[in-house]
């Protein structure tokens, strides 16, 4: 059976969405409301390894307002996660990945229809002096079900999933991710990258997206700008970059991201990517000129399967948001103790620095 294929272009997109002051309801676009359709009808199917009606939630007491979750389940009846030895592990077909999920798990299909046809998920083929049917030869950019979801909507973007290409990140998985940001037009929308040896469970490539009806630190966290669009995150636990949209040409951005992240690639740097809403930099959090902020963050990394803490320091959590795994943790975790979780997952400030001067040296070779 063919897949539902959600086709858009860029008149479609939402630069701009409200502050979370702003009390009035908000209006979800075309993009949401066929996902939250299709993954609610998939719950409702009993796609899921179980359903969220446990989740509590509790906002953290600070100046951070950490949203953290308490979700047993999920620590208990998730998939067993990967064994991860390398930030450049090699994609295994004989292990599991996306081509090896149910078609129940898949809500939609993913299609721009202004890249143009060599960019549009249509591959270039010849076959026996012929080119291959179009159907057979289109590129299939997946959204598919988390079966164990971290929270609503919790979905996983799967770039060309025939294509079988091992968790980094590429230019069309950076534009795919963005202009799902973009279809969105809900502020708590959220899209997260793991690389491998940065708590990425399958090696096969993909990021998260959901839904979270809270606001993240993350979201309007300080910045100072250290060369020409690139920033960093300043009084935050982990250290690591930020860009915004507005400041660069998309493909510009896609490009300098691809760049860096290639650069962690080469010397196995594990990092994490979130994509979130929020205020212009050097702008108040209650601003109405809003932007897709994203954040890099290059970590220590973390070898082997998942470990049984509390929570691990992964993407969401990096960006404010913890999925917890223990009620004890959840109901007694402070504020300083989440600080001190994700300072341990940072790299040093010599570390960094060290990365900082190199990604300087290397834009600056490059312009």
């Amino acid at each position: 059976m063919a897949n539902t294929v959600f086709q858009y272009s860029s008149d479609e997109f939402t630069l701009c969405t409200p502050p979370w002051d702003d009390k009035k309801q908000w209006n979800l676009s075309k993009f949401d409301q066929m996902l939250q359709s299709k993954w609610t009808q998939a719950m409702e199917g009993g796609h899921f390894r179980y359903t969220l009606d446990h989740v509590v939630t509790r906002v953290i007491p600070g100046k951070r307002h950490y949203v953290s979750q308490l979700n047993v389940k999920r620590g208990v009846e998730r998939r067993k996660p990967q064994v991860i030895d390398s930030v450049n592990q090699q994609f295994n077909p004989d292990i599991f990945n996306f081509t090896k999920i149910k078609p129940s798990e898949v809500l939609f299909e993913l299609c721009p229809t202004h890249w143009g046809q060599r960019s549009n998920g249509v591959k270039d083929v010849i076959s026996n002096g012929a080119k291959e049917d179009e159907e057979q030869a289109r590129e299939r950019n997946l959204v598919i079900i988390n079966i164990s979801p971290l929270e609503f909507c919790n979905a996983l973007l799967v770039p060309d999933v025939d294509g079988c290409t091992n968790q980094v990140i590429t230019p069309k998985l950076l534009r795919l991710a963005i202009e799902m940001m973009l279809l969105s037009s809900h502020p708590g929308f959220r899209i997260g990258f793991n690389s491998l040896c940065a708590y990425a469970s399958v090696n096969h490539q993909h990021v998260h997206a959901y839904y979270c009806n809270y606001e993240f630190y993350i979201e309007h966290a300080k910045v100072k700008e250290v060369h020409d669009g690139m920033y960093e995150l300043v009084d935050t636990p982990a250290r690591g970059f930020a860009f915004q949209l507005d400041e660069l040409p998309m493909e510009t951005l896609i490009r300098r991201i691809y760049e860096i992240t290639e650069y962690f690639q080469r010397q196995n740097i594990a990092h994490n990517l979130m994509l979130v809403r929020g205020p212009r930099f050097g702008e108040d959090r209650t601003s109405k000129n809003r932007t897709i902020r994203l954040n890099l963050w290059p970590r220590r990394p973390v070898y082997g399967a998942k470990n049984e803490d509390i929570f691990n320091i992964a993407v969401a959590e990096l960006g404010g948001h913890l999925p917890i795994k223990v009620t004890k943790g959840f109901e007694n975790i402070t504020e300083e103790e989440i600080d001190g979780n994700l300072q341990e997952a940072s790299l040093s400030q010599e570390q960094f620095e060290e990365i900082k001067c190199a990604l300087i040296n290397l834009e600056t070779q490059q312009t």
